[in-house]
């Protein structure tokens, strides 16, 4: 399992050219998780959720004997059907793995509570303390996915309906809280048939990263799914997502955005052997550098002088880091190479 983690880390990092903004969070990838082949974890244990790197994702499990259980919240997989259609497929991921390739992601079902007129009621994932959550990876599940594209015989529709013309859509709303109070909502279209151009139409078949930034610190966050195929017992469209990444790395942000553009600082030589040197322009008295391991640990954090511009490193065994280098007047964030 450590191995997949270090893979999916690093090829983000390495191929995409990716900042460690994140790196310093807790992410959570779900690859540390114990899974035999070809399997799930959904609450079956009544332990009432997991716990992925620092973050508690709810459960809620009831079995009503002769192999008929209910469950909602979050579960854990590796399956890997994207063929089968039906109830019985419902922990598989469409894509067939997890983001950047990996084996383990993460399975929502949004509970319609049938003793409440089928209201929805949100999956919630809560926080010790206020944080800003950068996103995370969603796609769709492959019984959600072949419903849709499909009609499912039963309630669902074909989304498009037999002309391809109906407006159809399936939504994850995300809203993020703060001290119970609401702040914003983020929507990620899992569907969307609401094009003129019916060639614009899709069913989301790969995982696509959802920014949570723009909510800023949040205690809680809530997680909703609703369609337009709607009839008397609630939502028609099978109420599942997947995710992966949670407060991951953001593709789309690079080492040079998160710069300060004004601000000149060299860090040589790179790759380096036993020492490294920093120059810059700041006008700090005292200079912060943290240091990273491809997995996000920090494995260093100096304080020196801005004019003690000389590191010796010699102790760090040869790979690839990152190193965050900030004082007063700026933040600079770089890879360096050990040889």
């Amino acid at each position: 399992m450590q191995n997949n983690y270090f893979i999916k880390i690093l090829s983000i990092i390495l191929l995409l050219n990716i900042s460690p903004f994140a790196l310093s969070q807790n992410i959570a990838t779900y690859d540390n998780l114990t899974l035999n082949p070809n399997s799930v974890w959904y609450g079956s244990d009544n332990s009432g959720g997991f716990t992925d790197s620092g973050y508690f994702f709810e459960n809620s499990y009831s079995d009503f004997g002769g192999g008929m259980y209910a469950w909602y919240g979050f579960a854990y997989s590796n399956k890997t059907d994207t063929i089968t259609a039906g109830y019985t497929n419902q922990f598989s991921a469409i894509t067939g793995k997890g983001a950047l390739n990996s084996a383990v992601y993460a399975v929502s079902y949004v509970n319609y509570d049938y003793m409440n007129a089928y209201q929805m009621h949100p999956n919630v994932l809560r926080f010790s303390t206020q944080k800003t959550i950068s996103g995370f990876y969603a796609c769709n599940n492959t019984y959600a996915y072949l419903s849709m594209l499909n009609g499912d015989g039963t309630l669902a529709k074909k989304f498009g309906g037999a002309s391809g013309n109906d407006p159809d859509w399936f939504k994850l709303q995300i809203k993020g809280y703060r001290n119970g109070y609401m702040i914003d909502t983020v929507n990620c279209f899992l569907a969307d048939f609401r094009f003129t151009n019916n060639a614009q139409d899709y069913i989301l078949k790969t995982w696509k990263w959802v920014d949570l930034s723009v909510l800023g610190n949040v205690d809680s966050l809530s997680f909703g799914l609703t369609s337009s195929d709607n009839g008397a017992y609630g939502i028609n469209t099978p109420a599942y997502f997947c995710m992966d990444n949670f407060n991951g790395i953001n593709p789309y942000i690079t080492v040079n955005e998160l710069n300060n553009k004004d601000f000149s600082i060299n860090i040589y030589p790179n790759p380096f052997a036993e020492i490294i040197h920093i120059q810059s322009n700041s006008t700090a008295n005292v200079i912060t550098m943290n240091i990273y391991d491809v997995n996000g640990k920090e494995i260093r954090n100096l304080t020196i002088a801005n004019q003690a511009n000389t590191i010796n490193l010699a102790d760090l065994t040869s790979g690839v880091y990152f190193v965050r280098v900030s004082g007063s007047d700026f933040n600079h964030y770089q890879k360096i190479i050990k040889k």
